[in-house]
């Protein structure tokens, strides 16, 4: 809910920017923000259909794109994220594993599910929060589409970024679980 409040908000501001700005209708420039916010929307479901297509291979959370450096463990540890993480939606009910509370941390085939649709998860954000600009590039329906697809471009982005992050602070945290849990079955 939180998201849908931030994204109505920043479409609201937009409009009121680009009424006064470009010198049109207030109802001309919060439709074409809908709309530009309509495909946004509609770019990151399917970026994210595409990441839950990829071979799980691709989602191998031991390949060296999904590690964690010490300085990023740091970033996230400065970002405090531990105590804000959970009040990001979580929407792992759309691929049928809920990635919000670790239900069973005593079994390395659940960690490494949890692991896998950590990745999967960071392959969508992360083309998701640059998928957005291909507004610019690709659709050109009114004089002030660009004016509007920019700050909606960025907006996205800016929203799938904490996604992210909290993915990949999740993520070392569960490699560390597994270590532990496998060394324990050994």
């Amino acid at each position: 809910m939180l998201y849908v409040v931030i994204i109505c908000f920043c479409a609201l501001v937009i409009s009121i920017i680009i009424t006064l700005a470009c010198n049109v209708g207030f109802l001309y420039a919060l439709g074409v923000t809908a709309l530009a916010v309509a495909i946004v929307v509609l770019l990151d479901a399917l970026v994210a259909t595409c990441a839950r297509l990829l071979p799980k291979s691709c989602a191998d959370y031991t390949k060296q794109c999904f590690s964690v450096s010490n300085k990023e463990k740091k970033f996230y540890e400065k970002l405090k994220i531990r105590k804000w993480k959970d009040r990001i939606p979580e929407i792992g009910h759309f691929t049928g594993f809920r990635k919000n509370k670790l239900d069973d941390p005593k079994n390395v085939e659940y960690v490494d599910r949890f692991l896998l649709e950590c990745c999967y998860g960071e392959i969508g954000h992360f083309f998701s929060a640059f998928f957005g600009f291909f507004l610019l590039l690709f659709f050109f329906i009114t004089d002030i589409w660009i004016a509007i697809a920019l700050p909606v471009a960025i907006i996205n982005g800016l929203l799938n970024l904490p996604s992210l992050f909290i993915l990949r602070y999740n993520s070392y945290k569960l490699k560390i679980l597994r270590k532990s849990l496998v060394k324990k079955q050994a």
